[in-house]
């Protein structure tokens, strides 16, 4: 039994949505496998599970996975971790303990304090699916160096997480946690509705054609917030990579989401006409030919180059007949940049004379 979602291929959100339904699914129940592909219209993309789920119980699946996030300690743990002594009392500067950017960290106190808090979080997180989506997220990083006198403590944070921080707003209190709750006040048969794209309720973002609820996988739309949800739990397949260096290029790094040459930003994603598993999926969006044919593709200034080489070769190997480049938009804004992906350039992995 298989069910069919509509999508597409140029949008980085469906490409999350499909990774990220699967990853919920799975988590579930680890005897679960699932497996998906692109249908040829690119509009759609095919989905089933090795126990034969149907959309309603997929729905149902997603309405407990949300309800359980919900009332999780990793999404609702916040402290005051400005504090500039271990006797001071936490104040009216709350952060989210999960969030991957923080601002204003006091060293060492809220260090210590946000340290003390994370592990805590982490104690309770119940299942390996819990554990893979916060490692991909990334954390406030110690080991980034130093930009005029003060810790680079975004270059922990996965680039896949792109909300705008201005007026204070994080990832995990302002987006993650609202969107949790959203969807787990829906009705199953309003989940399913959404996952199928028959009817759009973008509660998070009121309705608005402006709607952030995708969170930089798309541009500003209104988006359904079960979608979102599994979308955003799609991040859990690009792991987040710590780099030590210590210079200009300390950034930790994220899997198929790239910065080079400065204002260079875009991410890679693969489209196959076969089906792969969630662990398949995995290890080609993380692989050094992935990254390899992308920046080949954006350094290149002839269109007529022929990309084949050993990392076409390798991809087509592995069923990827295309891939999807998307650039990445960032404001003029300096302080609270906006960021999301826009539509993808879908190029052909062996490109013929």
């Amino acid at each position: 039994m298989s069910a069919k979602f509509s999508a597409d291929a140029s949008d980085a959100f469906s490409h999350l949505l499909m990774v990220g339904l699967a990853s919920i699914l799975e988590d579930d129940d680890t005897a679960r496998c699932c497996r998906f592909r692109w249908l040829d219209t690119l509009r759609a993309f095919e989905f089933e599970t090795s126990d034969e789920l149907n959309i309603d119980q997929m729905a149902a699946i997603i309405s407990e996975h949300a309800k359980r996030w919900a009332r999780s300690l990793p999404l609702n743990s916040e402290d005051d971790y400005t504090i500039v002594s271990e006797s001071n009392t936490s104040g009216k500067t709350l952060h989210a303990t999960m969030s991957p950017r923080l601002s204003g960290l006091s060293v060492p106190c809220g260090w210590r304090k946000l340290q003390k808090d994370r592990e805590a979080a982490i104690d309770s997180m119940r299942t390996f699916g819990d554990y893979r989506y916060f490692g991909a997220l990334g954390q406030p990083s110690y080991w980034s160096g130093e930009q005029s006198h003060k810790l680079r403590s975004d270059f922990g944070a996965s680039r896949w997480e792109m909300v705008t921080r201005n007026r204070g707003q994080e990832f995990i209190g302002g987006r993650l946690l609202p969107l949790s709750q959203c969807v787990a006040a829906r009705s199953v048969e309003s989940i399913r509705d959404g996952l199928l794209g028959t009817k759009i309720e973008d509660e998070i973002g009121n309705n608005k054609s402006t709607s952030r609820a995708a969170t930089g996988l798309h541009a500003p739309a209104k988006t359904d917030n079960a979608r979102a949800w599994c979308a955003l739990m799609g991040v859990a397949a690009f792991p987040t990579r710590v780099t030590t260096r210590g210079d200009d290029m300390a950034r930790d790094s994220s899997a198929a989401l790239f910065q080079i040459k400065g204002p260079v930003r875009f991410a890679i994603l693969p489209l196959f006409d076969q089906y792969w598993t969630t662990a398949k999926y995995r290890s080609v969006v993380r692989s050094e030919a992935l990254a390899r044919f992308g920046i080949q593709k954006i350094l290149s200034t002839d269109t007529e180059m022929q990309l084949v080489d050993v990392s076409s070769d390798w991809l087509e190997e592995k069923g990827v007949a295309a891939c999807c480049i998307f650039n990445q938009f960032v404001s003029d804004n300096a302080s609270a940049p906006e960021r999301w992906l826009e539509q993808g350039e879908i190029i052909p992995v062996q490109v013929l004379e």
